[in-house]
């Protein structure tokens, strides 16, 4: 007879957790369908101070384009100056990627290669060189060794990346860039 006893609570109480369940279930659909319309609703709903800084447009200065796009800019002379010296040390296929416009990582791009590793240490120690002694800047960061093929030393406007031949045509940045204007520049 215990065994009745213990049977028959437990059917009274299966349906009180099936109604349970079941307005568990039922709340499920409506929370979902509350989520999926509050994402539905267009971002001009959204205040403008909930939205990440990089969404946001940059304020303007009355009467002031917000950028100089002018052939001439201290990125520009930076630029033919890293370009030259790859030149001093035989960098080969020297290019100068004019990125303005572009990329919000730099405004220029020179790409060099050299024939053997010992040859892009040469390159890339020129560059540094030659930049802090005329210019007075050093790189921000200087990336990569000479076992990797692909070393870069980033001035902020300018990113110089020295590439053994096989690894530039492997990564191939000048094709990724395609779209960029190329700068020109005189050989020493």
């Amino acid at each position: 007879m215990p065994v009745k006893k213990s049977a028959a609570p437990a059917k009274k109480a299966a349906p009180a957790k099936a109604a349970k369940k079941l307005v568990q279930k039922s709340a499920v659909p409506v929370k979902k369908a509350a989520a999926r319309k509050r994402l539905a609703s267009p971002a001009a709903e959204v205040p403008a101070s909930s939205l990440p800084p990089a969404v946001l447009a940059a304020p303007v200065k009355a009467g002031r384009a917000p950028r100089d796009m002018g052939p001439e800019t201290p990125g520009t002379a930076l630029a033919q100056a890293v370009a030259q010296a790859a030149d001093l040390k035989k960098g080969e296929d020297i290019v100068i990627l004019d990125l303005r416009g572009l990329s919000m990582v730099t405004d220029f791009m020179v790409i060099t290669s050299g024939s053997s590793m010992p040859h892009l240490r040469a390159i890339r120690n020129e560059i540094a060189e030659r930049i802090k002694e005329e210019r007075g800047e050093r790189a921000h960061s200087a990336q990569g060794m000479a076992e990797s093929q692909w070393m870069l030393l980033d001035y902020g406007d300018v990113v110089a990346h020295v590439f053994l031949g096989e690894k530039r045509a492997l990564y191939a940045l000048e094709d990724l860039w395609s779209d960029a204007p190329r700068l020109e520049w005189q050989p020493v």
